[in-house]
């Protein structure tokens, strides 16, 4: 890697550490350059602002999670329990996930936030729409479903993201009212998305699952004890 390649990283992993530690909008470009000792004129050859930045980290983030999934594919047998997989991977809702989302979640109701959540979407989609084409032509293949139509992946991962930012819309809401995230009602809300899914594929009732519910509810009560 060149010693440019290697500083621009360098800024990356910097940033993203206090993005997560202290928030995206509580770090300054400031706080980033005295982590590293650079200077403003290194920052600046690199990115055009703090803005700049955080789009990098969420196309970054989004090609690891995907890598994530492919490697806990190998593992994973059943052509529903391998979609499920991908969709698990796909969502950024998990508790390895839970330092980035704690970074995110508060700006997804703010107009600048909403910006960055579809420029996160947007590199999750790409990064995961091939892998699970792949997984739905297998399971064509194999009788378990048979979708409605063709590139059924988009419309299915337009879907995953309408689920997350709507699952983290009401953890954030939940977090700053002091309030547990009440499974029950998130479940009720979700049940569309999830049942969208197994129409579009025309797979088994209860056979998709869209979010892991309890694992979700653990990272919300992390936001809202932050929170307060």
């Amino acid at each position: 890697m060149r010693k440019g390649e290697t500083k621009r990283q360098e800024m990356l992993a910097a940033a993203e550490k206090l993005f997560c530690s202290k928030g995206y909008e509580a770090t300054s470009v400031q706080d980033i350059l005295d982590v590293l000792h650079a200077s403003k004129g290194g920052f600046y050859h690199h990115f055009a602002s703090k803005e700049d930045v955080l789009k990098l980290l969420c196309a970054q983030r989004a090609e690891r999670v995907a890598d994530f999934a492919g490697r806990a594919l190998e593992s994973v047998s059943g052509d529903l329990r391998r979609i499920n997989m991908v969709l698990y991977a796909f969502m950024p809702l998990r508790q390895e996930e839970a330092p980035f989302i704690r970074m995110l979640t508060p700006l997804i109701e703010k107009s600048e936030g909403r910006a960055i959540a579809m420029i996160y979407q947007d590199a999750l989609h790409d990064s995961f729409a091939p892998l699970l084409q792949r997984e739905i032509a297998k399971a064509e293949e194999n009788g378990s479903v048979f979708p409605v139509v063709r590139g059924v992946e988009s419309v299915v991962l337009h879907l995953a993201n309408r689920c997350w930012m709507e699952a983290a819309a009401l953890a954030v809401r939940c977090a700053r009212e002091g309030e547990r995230l009440d499974s029950a009602a998130l479940l009720t809300a979700l049940e569309k998305y999830r049942r969208a899914v197994e129409v579009l594929l025309d797979a088994p009732y209860g056979s998709i699952e869209v979010i892991r519910i309890e694992e979700w509810c653990r990272i919300a009560d992390e936001l809202r004890l932050l929170q307060n």
